[in-house]
């Protein structure tokens, strides 16, 4: 895009920003075609206007000049974009912080504050200034059950807690069940003469 043509997008872009802030006066969302349509009609004489009929194809630069207007000129206008796709329908209104329209989060509270002033003044100075920094500061952990989470290093003296009773006790269940099919497999030859005689005796 030609410098003359750049400028001219924008002034048509800033012309159809306004024609959206008169629109939108209501709060509701304005058609980015409908503002078009409207700013066209109310400039006609306008020179990107005459530069678009000569070649229609310029009307693709003037979203983005719109969208650079609107943040740098127009920070109070919304934008939105109806869908995923590429030239999905896009709407405007006015709804930002600054023209009027003040957002207080709760957690936005003035340092004089009287509970502010209170937290302070009981808080000593050695302890954390948040339940966070407390968290990360605390000591070991005094239940059980947070304890377990936390790897216990073997000490070179081999404690290594209930760890060897078990392995005892899955060891004597292993060796008894090896015996057992020990025994079992020894039984199966005399169990196998059997059946035979038993089938040549019918």
């Amino acid at each position: 895009m030609a410098r003359p043509l750049a400028r001219d997008a924008e002034d048509f872009a800033r012309l159809m920003l306004q024609t959206t802030e008169r629109l939108g006066r209501d709060g509701g969302w304005v058609r980015a075609t409908d503002a078009f349509e409207r700013t066209l009609s109310e400039h006609p004489d306008h020179p990107w206007v005459a530069q678009v009929r000569e070649k229609p194809t310029r009307r693709i630069a003037l979203s983005a000049a719109v969208e650079r207007l609107r943040v740098a000129e127009f920070p109070h206008i919304e934008r939105r974009k109806t869908g995923n796709r590429r030239n999905a329908p896009v709407s405007y209104r006015i709804g930002r912080p600054g023209s009027g329209l003040e957002l207080k989060l709760p957690y936005q509270v003035a340092p004089s504050h009287p509970l502010l002033a209170q937290r302070r003044a009981d808080a000593n100075p050695g302890e954390p200034a948040s339940a966070r920094r407390a968290a990360l500061t605390e000591g070991s952990p005094t239940s059980p059950w947070r304890r377990r989470l936390l790897l216990r290093p073997a000490t070179i003296a081999g404690d290594l807690g209930p760890w060897p009773e078990l392995l005892r006790a899955t060891r004597t269940r292993l060796l008894g069940a090896a015996a057992t099919i020990g025994a079992g497999l020894k039984r199966l030859p005399g169990v196998v003469a059997e059946m035979a005689a038993g089938i040549r005796g019918r």
